[in-house]
């Protein structure tokens, strides 16, 4: 049985754009010989322990020649995190947190937003930036009828870009930064992704999505009007 070869391929799928082109083929070489753990146990082992996004993964040697995997990582609080991996056994050698300021809570960052582009939130996502730096994008039917789209520093809460179009406006919608304050003194987590959504009838809900500091995933429905919630499960 061709496990490592497998596990290898698995691992270039997974995450094709996390080793250099050359280190590719240098990996699978050392993998189809039995000299190294497959990147994809490797990878699966860390977000296990550490969850959160893997960002960047480097082969290194170190002064003796041994080989270990430098991974990387976006942890679920917004912290990133450098992590040391030995290439052969898998075993953690080390991390290291990289000194970086906590995210902006979203509901304050939201009410800024509203006061100077007031509407109804429509989406929000906690994404990378160009140079892997957290951001929020934004969604907002603002009540003069235009739909504005706004990515902003989620660290600093500083309007990076924005762009606008013709919307037909909402009524009737409770604020989102008030649902996020009810949702968040409920359940304790960064939020990662928040959309407007309607039913089969076309009753308005927020699809929430949470990620709770023991690392679980949790979706969320919530109703837009009243705040109650609808639907609740677990997520990866």
């Amino acid at each position: 049985m061709r496990r490592p070869a497998l596990a290898l391929l698995l691992c270039l799928a997974a995450a094709p754009a996390l080793l250099q082109a050359g280190e590719h083929d240098v990996v699978r070489r050392a993998v189809e010989a039995g000299q190294l753990k497959p990147l994809a146990e490797i990878l699966a082992k860390v977000q296990a322990e550490h969850p959160g996004k893997v960002l960047d993964v480097d082969l290194e040697r170190d002064r003796n020649g041994r080989r270990y995997y430098e991974i990387k990582l976006l942890k679920n609080d917004g912290r990133r995190w450098e992590i040391r991996v030995d290439a052969e056994t898998g075993a953690e050698l080390g991390r290291q947190a990289e000194s970086a300021a906590p995210l902006q809570a979203l509901a304050g960052v939201l009410r800024r937003l509203l006061a100077k582009h007031p509407g109804q939130v429509l989406e929000v996502e906690l994404e990378q930036g160009e140079d892997e730096h957290p951001v929020y994008q934004v969604r907002i039917a603002q009540d003069d009828g235009r739909l504005r789209e706004i990515e902003i520093d989620a660290r600093s809460g500083e309007v990076l870009s924005g762009r606008e179009r013709r919307l037909t406006a909402m009524k009737s919608i409770k604020p989102l930064p008030e649902l996020l304050d009810m949702v968040q003194a409920r359940y304790r987590g960064v939020v990662h992704e928040v959309e407007l959504e309607h039913d089969r009838e076309g009753r308005r809900y927020y699809e929430i999505e949470l990620r709770l500091p023991d690392g679980r995933g949790l979706e969320l429905h919530v109703d837009a009007v009243d705040g109650r919630i609808l639907h609740e499960e677990e997520s990866d």
